[in-house]
């Protein structure tokens, strides 16, 4: 008998790419655990059973943030102040969604909120990346 998938709650497709590495794969990062998420509320766990893995999620989108902040403000990019006022209200919404979706015991608030962010986050790439391309910063390598 073959069991039932559980679909992904956003599914990683190539238009998503920005083509700077270090960015598309904090991009799949956050999917992935935005999709982690959803897979332990199909499971049936409350928002506040799942507070360490929203936590984590928070961290990780705050950390993508300081990351695109960094390389916008190296280039001197002009929509910076665009960028750190969208980031601040994105954490800042997050909260709020968490808050009112363990309130009324809906999870799929916070899931929504997450959503609307990421087609938010890729509209805002639309003006960022092309500053994110001229970045010729280097990245810390670790052979193994």
């Amino acid at each position: 008998m073959e069991k039932a998938q559980k679909p992904l709650y956003i599914v990683w497709q190539d238009h998503f790419l920005q083509h700077e590495p270090v960015i598309d794969e904090q991009h799949r990062g956050a999917i992935a655990i935005i999709n982690s998420l959803h897979y332990f509320i199909q499971q049936g766990l409350t928002l506040k059973q799942l507070t360490p893995t929203v936590n984590m999620l928070k961290s990780y989108l705050n950390f993508h943030f300081i990351t695109e902040q960094g390389i916008l403000e190296a280039l001197e990019c002009p929509l910076m102040v665009q960028y750190k006022s969208e980031s601040a209200e994105t954490l800042k919404d997050f909260d709020a969604c968490y808050l009112q979706g363990i309130a009324e015991q809906d999870p799929t608030i916070l899931l929504i909120c997450l959503r609307n962010w990421w087609q938010q986050h890729l509209e805002l790439h639309k003006k960022i990346t092309p500053f994110l391309h001229e970045w010729k910063g280097d990245y810390c390598r670790v052979n193994v």
